[in-house]
């Protein structure tokens, strides 16, 4: 019997349609959920305005609202851990906060920080080892899904910021430095100012 070159040729067209139909529903589901979903993400940064100081900050990078939002850690985590050198005390641990007691709802690019401690500080609590945080949250309702769940892991260390500025302990030392240099500068303009008048009650 001589195969139906035709019909075979059809049903493979068909094929290849559906593939293409499911594989570009695929894509465009995946950039719907991009532009809608969001992404919790945990972090640690230098505050560039205090000098010393390290931040632990909590972000939606995503475009969509995240409720529900709960963490936990695999170990206690540092709180107000402050120190200027490594004979500084242990800090306690964190007992209030977003980080214990979580977040209702976060927009997008919206953020918490939190002042978590000075180098020399954290780095008593946590040593060489790190900190990692789970964040468990709930998006926006998708199709039949109802507030789908997202859950990430963020590891955080102190070792890296050892030899940057956050690290440096002389912070105290120089703000003094620079309040005398400051302060010397103001009484060269004083007397700059003040040695006309004089000479004029001279004469």
């Amino acid at each position: 019997m001589t195969p139906d070159w035709t019909q075979i040729g059809m049903f493979w067209s068909t094929a290849l349609l559906v593939l293409i139909t499911i594989f570009t529903t695929i894509i465009n589901y995946r950039i719907y959920r991009n532009q809608t979903d969001p992404e919790i993400v945990v972090y640690s940064e230098h505050d560039v305005t205090r000098p010393s100081i390290i931040n632990l900050v909590i972000e939606n990078i995503g475009k969509g609202v995240a409720g529900e939002i709960t963490f936990t850690s695999d170990r206690p985590i540092p709180s107000r851990a402050f120190g200027l050198n490594d004979k500084c005390e242990m800090p306690k641990n964190m007992d209030n906060g977003p980080l214990i007691v979580g977040i209702p709802e976060l927009g997008p690019q919206s953020k918490r920080i939190i002042t978590w401690g000075q180098y020399y500080g954290l780095k008593k609590a946590l040593g060489s080892g790190t900190l990692t945080i789970t964040t468990t949250y709930t998006g926006k309702k998708v199709s039949l899904i109802k507030n789908p769940k997202f859950t990430s892991s963020y590891t955080l260390d102190i070792v890296s910021y050892e030899g940057t500025d956050a690290s440096d302990k002389n912070w105290l030392k120089k703000i003094a430095e620079s309040t005398e240099d400051i302060s010397g500068q103001l009484k060269e303009i004083k007397e700059k100012i003040s040695h006309p008048i004089a000479r004029e009650g001279r004469s």
